[in-house]
């Protein structure tokens, strides 16, 4: 019982201490049910992110406690950090608020992502779509036609910020394994690098995920309107049998240790997540709800059709302990993988 002897501001702070334990009492059903879920999604329109997180926000209502309603919104730049920047410190952390993002906003504070304030640990991961395998790419006309090409012949690639792989991976080719790529940057997501080179402005994309080229190019794989030079991956894709790898490049342990390290972000490529501190309850139906979403045959066929692949989706506790495992990674190793992830 309220004593009304009490000052109006001792009054209004218990009731809200009480309202506020009312609601981290709810149940996820409870509190997810008439409300409203945003999803920030960490590219442009049209791109394969765009196309990855659309997707997730078509389902999660289905599969969530309380079926809330589950509205994207594009929050664009520098390759998820602006993005993850926003849901770290400035979003709310009851858990209507999450983002799709590359995997790569994980390693940002790690090896030197410009402008990353946030540590990625703390974030609240709820799961990956799929393990990413990244190629380079050379449209039909270029001069260079495989990578052995690459390292005797310069290419023009064009991509997007410098922490998005459409940088990052040709300026670790450049850097590591001696690629003669021209870098460049500020074509947007995507679907501005593929238009540039639609247009004759460059030649390539240095560095762009297999899944979002199927999903939003399918006629140029069928046409063979572009060349795949290497795969950015240490396992080849099962599309992709006779492409080689970046490691079947690599001459020494000190070239793969920055490889392994660069690439670590790809086996949680399209990374859902939300602040720091969701309430237990809504975190365990967020990552619950993707789970089931993630082995619905219904979904993935679905998803096949669409030419979205779902290929060995992460969990939101693996991806946890895998974060945790990279930051413990010794200073040296990260240090050359900044240099080397550095488009000079």
């Amino acid at each position: 019982m309220l004593n009304r002897s009490w000052p109006a501001f001792t009054i209004v702070a218990l009731v809200a201490v009480a309202f506020s334990a009312a609601v981290q009492a709810q149940t996820a059903s409870e509190f997810y049910k008439g409300r409203d879920i945003r999803i920030l999604i960490s590219h442009p329109a049209g791109g394969g992110y765009d196309i990855y997180a659309r997707f997730f926000a078509k389902h999660l209502s289905s599969y969530l406690q309380g079926a809330p309603n589950v509205v994207p919104q594009n929050m664009p730049g520098a390759a998820g950090v602006i993005m993850a920047n926003s849901i770290a410190s400035q979003q709310s952390n009851d858990g209507t608020v999450i983002g799709l993002a590359p995997g790569s906003v994980a390693t940002a504070p790690l090896i030197g992502g410009p402008g990353a304030r946030y540590d990625a640990r703390k974030l609240s991961w709820i799961g990956s779509m799929n393990a990413e395998v990244g190629v380079s790419i050379a449209w039909h006309d270029a001069p260079v036609k495989t990578f052995a090409d690459l390292l005797t012949t310069e290419l023009v690639v064009g991509g997007a910020g410098v922490t998005d792989v459409s940088i990052v991976y040709p300026a670790v080719l450049k850097n590591v394994l001696g690629a003669k790529l021209k870098i460049i940057s500020g074509y947007g997501g995507s679907a501005g690098s593929s238009l540039a080179m639609e247009r004759g402005e460059t030649q390539g994309v240095g560095g762009w995920g297999y899944s979002s080229l199927k999903a939003s190019k399918p006629d140029w794989l069928r046409d063979k309107k572009v060349n795949i030079l290497v795969q950015l991956s240490s396992t080849r894709h099962r599309d992709l049998p006779n492409i080689p790898t970046v490691f079947d490049y690599a001459k020494t342990e000190e070239q793969k240790n920055t490889l392994q390290l660069v690439l670590a972000s790809s086996e949680m490529h399209r990374a859902i997540f939300g602040p720091p501190g969701i309430p237990d309850a809504r975190l365990k139906a967020l990552r619950a709800a993707f789970d089931k979403m993630m082995h619905d045959e219904r979904v993935l066929a679905e998803a096949e059709r669409l030419n979205i692949e779902i290929n060995n989706p992460m969990t939101g506790p693996r991806m946890a302990e895998l974060i945790e495992g990279l930051y413990r990674i010794e200073k040296p190793v990260l240090q050359a993988a900044n240099e080397a992830m550095s488009p000079k």
